[in-house]
Formats: structure tokens, C-alpha cells, sequence
């Protein structure tokens, strides 16, 4: 749930540079800064001196040892850059430090010195504790880190309590609500102030309610939420021992979208563990936390379906990037997990968020969901073969374009009324924007183009593009 159009193609595209140039003695790919396109050097790796402590750097210098593969010393003029509090280009210096103890350490790998890359994988995991680069590294030199044993604070979680309400149904390619048509017109969300890990620690539930005012007077019927299952629960998973905490804000969020006639689709299993007790091999992991979820809310008529994972098919490689595991793994876990959810909830509908095919596991799921990043002809050919390959409603999940100035604002506004018409004019069962609001970055965090994807600014003032979409008259 979390690579969008622009920033997929430039991983794309940089991904066949370094494939076409990479040794065989290195598997995984080099991370990039955006300072560089290049690949460390297979030749021994010297380790510069320190340069002496009145030198002073600019961004220039960092580009130039970037360029050259001297890792060393691109290290020590981050970290003096970094006391100066100089930007230098759109990502931090903390993904850039984490980049350059990467790269560092495929050079030293690629030199034969397999005990030095190790210490500089792990000094960019400790950097970036979820780093897929570092720890798919560190698994294949088997040296993953000890995990310590997980916190353990068991507070009591009061039950839930369903309001009575109509579920949403399948009615051949379309859905339907108390009999009558039901066209999904809505968004990803999260909170601007606490999107991706900090959804479910951070959101401010008072700012959660002005947000999904707006969502639902522009003329919007669905949410989508992804669930990252850390915040929710405590102790050992497989005791799906619940963080009173995290269920408070679960809780809160889908009463406010009740309120608001807002219909949720709720994604699970985000942002799962790939490399200590990996997702698609570790199946108790997991089980037992989806289990108590679906069980939790499975009489909770707000939440049209739950969503297996996000993504499924970029685990295995489908963007060209190191897969985590086999396509037969993951089809495997999800007809596994499909029936987990299916056991404790029989009133919901099941999807799964595919980046790709999303015929793939048709027979495990009530409709199918898929995402897109391109224009919309190519929107039109996708559909045309979904609905070849199923009979099944067809929901365009994820799309979105950035917009961060007037130029970008106007492009966005075109894009999305371009291929939502398209979408609409081509019979799909509705369609969810990538995303509703833009995000504030975290402090001293310069914002990317992951950022400006909302329809409204971080100060709640809409953009052009709300303007054109295909929305009925709010009454």
C-alpha cells in the first residue's frame, strides 16, 4: 500500500539499469540516492581517512563521493551536513544515509568481505528497521538480528458493539444497498496528519471526523483503510492479545464513517513481516490477529468487505523488484487465509487490492479489485480483459495522480477526470482515488511526490480536480 505511478516507473526504470550492469556476485539490487543512477564498483573497497573535523561540505561534495562509490566518506559528510541542517535534493538525509550504508555494503560484499557488508547492512537497518534491501540481505548472508521478545501490556478491550444497518450485496458486475444500485465513488484514506504507520497510533479522531465531513458533503460513499496489525495488538501474535489503544482509534474511525453513511472496504495484513516469521511461510503468525478482527466487526453493516492484502502480486516479484516469495506461496496463503476470514465472518464480502491481474485468485473472492497508474487507454484495455477473465463486479481500487502547483494541479484534475470517465463509460463497479488529502511530512522530512496525491491540501482547501470527477449532486 504504499508505491505510486511516478515513483513505480522510476523504480522500474532503475531497476533495468542496475539488473543490466549488476555482477553475479550480488543479488541485490544497489539503493539508490537521487543524486545517482550508478552501481558500487566490484574492485576491493578502500576505506578513506576521515576528512579533518574544521572541513567543511556542501551538497556538491556529497554528489561527487556519491558518484564516485566512496561510501566512507559520503557517510561523514551526511552526518556533518546534517549538524549544518542543509538540504540538499527532495529525500532526506536519513534515507540518503541509509542508501549509502546499503551501497556500502554491496561494494564490500562484492570485494569478498562478507563480515564488513554485514555490519554496514546492519547499520542501515538499524537506521531503517523496515529497509526490504538491508534485511533481504541480511537473510540471504544469513544474519538477520535477534528480535527481542515483543512488548507485552494487556490492558482489557471493551467489545464491540455493531449499530443495526444493511450490508452491501453482489448483484452480477455491480453491488447494491436495501435492493437498490450501489456505484462506489470514494478514496484511500488516511489521516493528513498520520498517514501509513502512524494511521492507527497517531490520528487525531477530531481531526478523523472534519476530514470525513468533507469526504462525504463532496458526494463520496467509500473508504478504503488499510490495517498494519502492530498497533492493534500486544504479547505474542499468535495470542491475538488486542492494544486497547489501537482499537479505540479502529473503533472511533468506523463509527464516524457509520455516521456518515460512508461505506468501508478494510484492508488486512499491511506491512507484514517478510524475513522473522515471514507472512506466506509462518502462517500462525498472522492467523489468529485476522481471525479476531473479522470476528470483531463481522456483524458491523459500515464495512462493505474486507481486503485481503494489498498487493499480493508485488511480493512475488510482478514490478520486477527482489520477490519475497513465490507467486504458489502467496496464492497458497491467500486461499488459506480467505477461508480463515470466511470461518469467522459470513457476512462480508472478500476482495483482494491486486497491482496486477486481478483474475488471478477470481474463485477466492465476492468482487475484483485492481490498481492503476497510467493513462486511460490503458485503463480501458485492463477492464475489457477483467471483465473477459470474470463475471464479478470489477473495482478500481487505487489511482491517482500528484499535484503539488498549478501545472501539476491542472494535469491531476485532467488525468483523473480522463480515466474515471473511462472507468464509468466502461461498466466497472466503482472506483476508489488515491488519496483524499495530501499528507503533512514528519518533521525536518523533506515531502516527496507520495505527498501531494490528496484532492484536498493539508489545510482542507480542495484542488481543481474535485471539481471535474463524476459525483452525484450532494442532496
Amino acid at each position: 500500500m504504499r508505491s505510486r505511478w511516478l515513483i513505480i516507473l522510476l523504480i522500474s526504470l532503475l531497476l533495468l539499469v542496475l539488473n543490466a550492469c549488476a555482477p553475479q556476485a550480488i543479488t541485490t539490487p544497489i539503493v539508490s540516492s537521487p543524486i545517482i543512477v550508478e552501481r558500487a564498483s566490484t574492485a576491493p573497497v578502500a576505506v578513506p581517512t576521515s576528512a579533518s573535523a574544521d572541513q567543511s561540505f556542501t551538497c556538491a561534495d556529497l554528489d561527487a563521493s556519491w558518484a564516485a562509490n566512496d561510501w566512507s566518506k559520503v557517510l561523514d559528510i551526511l552526518h556533518r551536513l546534517q549538524e549544518t541542517r542543509l538540504k540538499c535534493g527532495p529525500e532526506s538525509f536519513t534515507a540518503k544515509e541509509y542508501a549509502a550504508h546499503f551501497n556500502y555494503a554491496a561494494a564490500l560484499e562484492a570485494a569478498g568481505k562478507p563480515a564488513e557488508a554485514i555490519t554496514q547492512y546492519q547499520a542501515a537497518l538499524s537506521i531503517n528497521t523496515r529497509g526490504r534491501e538491508a534485511l533481504t540481505a541480511l537473510a540471504r548472508l544469513k544474519a538477520l538480528p535477534t528480535l527481542p521478545p515483543p512488548p507485552c501490556h494487556p490492558i482489557e478491550v471493551a467489545p464491540y458493539t455493531a449499530a443495526p444497518g444493511d450490508f452491501v450485496t453482489v448483484n452480477e458486475r455491480s453491488f447494491a444497498l436495501k435492493g437498490r444500485p450501489l456505484y462506489l465513488r470514494g478514496f484511500n484514506y488516511y489521516p493528513r496528519h498520520a498517514p501509513w504507520e502512524a494511521f492507527l497510533t497517531n490520528a487525531n479522531m477530531t481531526e478523523v471526523a472534519q476530514e470525513l465531513d468533507l469526504i462525504a458533503k463532496a458526494g463520496f460513499n467509500t473508504l478504503r483503510i488499510t490495517l498494519w496489525y502492530d498497533p492493534l495488538f500486544t504479547c505474542e501474535p499468535e495470542d491475538a492479545v488486542p492494544n486497547a489503544a489501537g482499537f479505540a482509534k479502529l473503533d472511533a474511525l468506523i463509527e464516524l464513517a457509520r455516521e456518515r453513511n460512508l461505506k468501508l472496504i478494510v484492508t488486512l495484513n499491511d506491512l507484514p513481516d517478510f524475513y522473522f516469521r515471514p507472512l506466506y511461510t509462518d502462517y500462525t503468525r498472522y492467523d489468529t490477529q485476522t481471525a479476531f478482527i473479522v470476528s470483531r466487526y463481522r456483524d458491523e453493516a459500515a464495512i462493505l468487505a474486507w481486503d485481503l492484502r494489498n498487493e499480493p502480486d508485488l511480493d512475488y516479484g510482478a514490478d520486477r523488484r527482489p520477490a519475497v516469495a513465490s507467486s504458489e506461496a502467496v496464492i497458497k496463503w491467500l486461499t488459506h487465509i480467505a477461508e480463515i476470514v470466511r470461518q469467522n465472518d459470513q457476512r462480508h464480502l472478500l476482495t483482494i487490492g491486486w497491482w496486477g491481474d486481478a483474475a488471478i485468485a477470481n474463485e477466492l473472492v465476492d468482487f475484483l479489485s485492481f490498481h492503476h497508474w497510467t493513462d486511460a487507454a490503458q485503463l480501458a484495455q485492463r477492464i475489457k480483459a477483467l471483465q473477459a477473465a470474470s463475471t464479478k463486479p470489477i473495482v478500481l481500487e487505487e489511482v491517482g495522480y500528484p499535484a503539488w502547483n498549478q501545472d501539476s494541479d491542472a494535469q491531476q484534475a485532467q488525468s483523473l477526470q480522463e480515466v474515471l470517465d473511462a472507468a464509468e463509460d466502461d461498466g466497472i463497479a466503482g472506483w476508489l482515488i488515491w488519496t483524499a488529502f495530501d499528507f503533512v511530512p514528519p518533521p525536518g522530512q523533506v515531502p516527496s511526490p507520495e505527498y501531494f496525491f490528496g484532492l484536498w491540501h493539508t489545510d482542507l482547501t480542495p484542488k481543481p480536480a474535485l471539481s471535474v470527477l463524476p459525483l452525484p449532486v450532494p442532496p
